[in-house]
């Protein structure tokens, strides 16, 4: 009898600490869970503006850094062997479109300049994006594009033309 009320004992102790303390996986499986997923809360997007506080300088540098890497990507897709027309096309244009954005950050004479090298330039894209470039033709604007390369980290410079940035108030 002893033994029996010592059992008895011990189980409602062990029931008692369960109920009290909890079994989470027990509890888990008897709740009731949603039939659909609740929509991800949607971000909220604020955009900045950080070009008003450029620097002309600032402004120019970063357009020489985009041009000089789709130069680069330019040269490289008309070196590679097998020519990837889509490749060609997208460092041209892009290439073409930095060089025109930094034409449009100088001032009328260091623009002036610049114009001889962007109608080359637009000619060469213009044969691309025709194209009439295949890997025999690629040499002949290879070297024009090496050739103006030169030029213009000779003489179009971040640091060289800082003088002859137009100022920030004349910037659309």
């Amino acid at each position: 009898m002893r033994l029996r009320s010592f059992l008895f004992l011990l189980t409602a102790h062990c029931l008692l600490l369960t109920v009290l303390g909890g079994c989470e996986s027990l509890q888990r499986k008897f709740t009731r869970k949603p039939k659909h997923p609740s929509p991800a809360p949607s971000p909220i997007i604020q955009f900045q503006d950080y070009t008003r506080s450029m620097t002309p300088l600032d402004r120019y540098r970063k357009h020489y850094m985009i041009f000089d890497y789709w130069n680069g990507a330019f040269i490289e897709a008309l070196q590679s062997s097998p020519l990837n027309q889509k490749r060609l096309s997208r460092a041209s244009t892009e290439s073409l479109g930095e060089l025109r954005t930094m034409q449009g950050l100088l001032r009328e004479d260091k623009a002036a300049q610049l114009a001889p090298l962007l109608e080359e330039r637009e000619a060469i894209d213009r044969q691309v994006q025709g194209g009439g470039i295949d890997a025999l033709r690629a040499a002949m604007p290879l070297r024009q594009l090496e050739a103006q390369s030169r030029q213009i980290h000779r003489d179009f410079f971040w640091r060289d033309v800082q003088d002859s940035l137009k100022p920030s108030s004349a910037i659309p």
